[in-house]
């Protein structure tokens, strides 16, 4: 498992950013059946200003955990051809 900061500075070094919030489904806040509200992450591309496709869908935002985002990056890495 990796720390918010390393994925963060992973994220930046490919022009990407993380950030973390809590899952909202439409503009309001989710609370699960205990009233919890629920961690989620959205990842940014940096070079286009749009949100990665997954991170949000229509209904839902922060809908990443920091395995979801770690597994999008690891992918991101390889694309490029760099070494995790």
């Amino acid at each position: 498992m990796y720390s918010l900061s390393t994925i963060r500075r992973k994220a930046k070094a490919i022009d990407f950013q993380v950030m973390k919030g809590f899952l909202h489904w439409h503009e309001f806040v989710y609370h699960d059946s205990y009233g919890d509200r629920l961690p989620g992450y959205m990842v940014m591309d940096l070079n286009t200003g749009f949100y990665e496709w997954g991170s949000y869908d229509e209904n839902f935002s922060f809908r990443w955990d920091l395995d979801d985002v770690v597994e999008f990056l690891k992918g991101e890495y390889e694309a490029r051809g760099l070494k995790w």
